[in-house]
Order: C-alpha cells, then structure tokens, then sequence
C-alpha cells in the first residue's frame, strides 16, 4: 500500500489526496448509515485531465475507483464496499459553472457542483432548471445524472435524463469522452450519453455536462387538497391534466402517516389544516404567461382562478373533502420544507428507537394500479408479520411512491427474521401490477440482487455485457448494480 502512496503522489496532480483513514468517515459512511465501506485514500482532482490521470493509473494497476458526489444516495452506491482499498474520487472540486447561454436555454457545467448552486445562478438570469430533490442543498449534479435522479418536477419537465443534452465522461481507462453541447439534435448513431446516466458510475465518471433550461415561472400556486382515499387522488390528477395540461410542476400523494412522521419530527412545524387528512395531495402549478399571473383590482389572477374552478368542480364531484391555497410564498415554502424533509423525518424517527428497522422501497407503478398495489402489499404485510407500520408517500404525478414498511423490533433482523421475505413479495407484487421495483433512487449496493432478480434475463445479461466492454478489468465501482 505503501508503494500505491507514493505511485499518486508522484502524479504530482493537485487532487489533495487523503490517506489518514481516520479523516474517512464523511467518505466511507452512506447518508442512512446502512453501509460502512473502507478506502485507502480519498482523491479530489479538479478537471477532467487529472481524472484521467488517476483512471489511468488505477486500470494500469487494476485498483478500485469509487466516484463520489454529495454522498446523498439512498442505496449505498457511491459508498466503499467493506475490506476494499478502493480509491474514492470525490467530485467536490469540479465545481465549476463553465457558461449559461440564455439564447439557447442551456448550461453547462462540473459534475461536482450542488443542486441548489444550480438553481441560484440560473434564477439571477430569470431561468429555471426544474430538478429539484429533498437533498438539493448538498447533492450534486454528477450524483443526480448517475442515479438519474427523479424529484418533485418529474410530471412537467421529466427526470435528469430527459433534461440532459450532453455529457463529458472519463473511461475506465482514461480516455475522455467528449459529448457535451446543447444540440436539441444529434442523430448520429448510438445514443452513448444516456449509457451513463443511471450507470451509477460503473461504465466511467462523468465530469461535466449540459442541461436544458427552462424560462422562469411568472407565477407559482401551491395547494393541498385532502382527497380521502387514492382513487380520488387519481380522478383529480386527471382533472387537473385535462383542464391545465402544461401548468401543473408536481402532484405529491401525502398520506396521513405522511404527516403524523413529519408531526413528530420537524422542528416548529405548522400544519395548515385542523384535523390530520386521511389521505392528500400536494399540488404546485405555475405559468410562464404574464397574462395569467397578472392580479386584477382584488388582487386575483387568472391562474388563481383556473384553480379555484377546478377545485370547485372537484368538490361537487366527490373528489375533494377539504382545500387550501398558499396565500403567500411562505406558506408555500412551508408546505414544500415538510414535503422535502421527508427522508429526513424518516431518519429521526427511526433514531427514536434504533432496533426498530426499515425496509425502504423506491417503486414506480401504472398510476391506475396504485390503489390496487397498496391494498394487496398492506394484506400480504399483515399476513406475513405482525406489528410493523408502513410510512409511505410519493410523486402521484409519475407513479413513483417511497413505500417504507417499519418492523416490530422481533430479532434477528426487525422483522422476525422476515425482513427478505417481504420485500421479495413486494416486489412481486409490484411487478404483477406492471411496475418496477426501482424508480429513482437507483440499485447501489442495496437492490443488486433484486435486480437479478426482477430485470429480464436478456436485458441483464446485456447490462453485464456493456460493463465487460467499458471496464474490462472491472475497477469501476465494483459490486455495485451486479452481484
């Protein structure tokens, strides 16, 4: 180890490495603390050619990189796998905005830059870059492109990949690819970009790309409708997808165990209605016209009235017990602090009572199968353990739900030692329902084998057949996605 010491020192690369193992912990510990990895350095390079240098170095030497962003992710992917010496190269100083270009709504930037950086600078030029993420103010994009993180906006403007237009990449064995540009067509072959957007870093580092912009809403309403059951949520979201079919940002199902967690555990928290809602939707619409967000003499706007009318029609239909609209933008970023804390809710909430376990589960269902999917999982949950509780929200929108089931604290793993059990019968179930069992948050370390499991063979056998290609000696993440 001594000699691979002074191998990246002699690089004389300026990439700040960090070989005192006792200054890891940021790097080797995942956000929920379910994977504890180990590294024998942690590498910070600065542009894409000192990447290059130390992915050079590593496939010559066949040492294992793990590429690393904000260190946000849910599944233990960008996390050291235990008893590894593996290099981790954080993103942290590929910070840089390299240009926005506000003829052809495009930026271009490092992968190691923080969402919420992206959303400032854009917003000083009146634009809107419209992911957005719980963890917005420590991920970074690099993070976002490899998981091909989703978020609240997906209904309106798609997930990471549908926003990006082009990548830069560092192979496995050093070379650079160069696919960056804001082109909105390029049909020149195989599409390569999107091989490594959701590759978690498997197939290569992605060090910079390009995203498209969008033109910053004039206005924004926000609303939380309560809905009583989840087929009501549906028929509304239809509603509103008929009447305004390019105004509506995100459609979130909040239930009440939703809001009875986020009770408990945020911090001067105020909920704007009296009662606790059975069940909810959290509702953000908005509009690029100056027409629609202009106020008349009481102080209305046209797309206030736009939604006070559906509303309405929503309420003589049956679909809606209970209503409010935000009447400023604190009570809207009110609404969306508690939305956006809801990992973080989940985390305290199990810190109260740390033999209590979680199995977490980021599915994505046909939206007209939702309801179905939740009252035969609840069913099978019940008749498989008793005493556990099942905390679960989602983006309705795109049928995407965080389905977390809490165990009863029965040894050895929670669940009376039925913790595999049920998330194999979840995911049947889900997949009898036409779904997948991973919509956003991606495979890591966590869903490896539910992904040998549950992908059709032919397009896992592919899967594996692509990496072989990209990353022969297989230095790129290893054991992550693949068993």
């Amino acid at each position: 180890m001594n000699n691979i010491q002074k191998d990246i020192e002699n690089l004389n690369l300026k990439i700040d490495p960090i070989f005192n193992k006792n200054e890891h912990d940021k790097y080797i510990n995942d956000w929920r603390g379910q994977y504890l990895g180990n590294a024998f350095a942690v590498l910070k390079p600065s542009n894409s050619a000192e990447v290059s240098n130390i992915l050079k170095y590593a496939n010559k030497n066949k040492i294992s990189i793990v590429p690393q962003g904000g260190n946000t992710g849910l599944c233990g992917g960008a996390t050291p796998i235990k008893n590894s010496n593996s290099l981790i190269i954080s993103t942290e100083k590929l910070n840089k905005i390299i240009s926005i270009d506000e003829n052809s709504n495009s930026i271009t930037l490092e992968s190691g830059v923080i969402l919420s950086e992206i959303h400032k600078q854009v917003e000083q030029l009146n634009l809107f870059f419209p992911l957005n993420l719980g963890a917005k103010g420590s991920c970074m994009i690099g993070g976002n492109l490899s998981t091909n993180a989703g978020g609240i906006n997906v209904l309106k403007y798609g997930n990471t990949r549908d926003l990006c237009l082009g990548l830069e990449v560092v192979l496995p064995n050093g070379e650079i690819l160069k696919l960056l540009g804001d082109l909105k067509k390029d049909n020149t072959g195989y599409d390569l970009k999107n091989l490594f957007i959701g590759a978690e870093g498997t197939l290569g580092i992605i060090t910079a790309a390009t995203f498209k912009l969008f033109p910053l809403p004039k206005a924004t309403l926000t609303t939380f409708v309560e809905t009583s059951t989840i087929s009501n949520a549906i028929n509304l979201l239809n509603m509103f997808q008929k009447e305004l079919p390019y105004s509506i940002e995100a459609f979130e199902l909040t239930p009440r165990v939703f809001w009875e967690v986020a009770s408990n555990n945020i911090d001067n928290i105020s909920l704007p209605f009296n009662k606790t809602p059975e069940m909810g939707v959290l509702i953000d619409i908005s509009t690029s016209s100056i027409n629609d967000a202009t106020a008349d003499s009481s102080g209305s706007t046209p797309l206030n009235e736009k939604l006070e009318t559906i509303l309405s029609i929503g309420h003589e239909k049956g679909l809606i017990s209970d209503a409010i609209i935000c009447k400023n933008e604190s009570e809207r970023n009110q609404l969306w602090h508690i939305r956006e804390s809801a990992a973080e809710s989940e985390k305290k909430e199990l810190e109260k009572s740390p033999a209590i376990k979680c199995l977490k589960h980021d599915i994505s269902l046909p939206i007209k199968n939702i309801e179905k999917f939740h009252i035969e999982a609840q069913k099978m949950i019940k008749n498989t353990v008793t005493g556990t509780r099942t905390i679960y929200f989602g983006h309705l929108g795109d049928g995407n739900l965080h389905y977390n089931v809490f165990g009863n604290d029965k040894l050895p793993d929670g669940f009376g030692g039925k913790s595999l059990k049920i998330t194999d019968k979840i995911y049947e179930i889900v997949k009898s329902f036409e779904g997948s069992f991973s919509a956003e948050h991606g495979i890591g370390q966590l869903r490896k084998k539910s992904l040998m499991l549950h992908k059709d063979p032919v397009a896992y056998s592919l899967m594996k057949t692509i990496k072989k290609q990209f990353d022969p000696n297989n230095i790129m993440n290893p054991e992550k996605i693949f068993v």
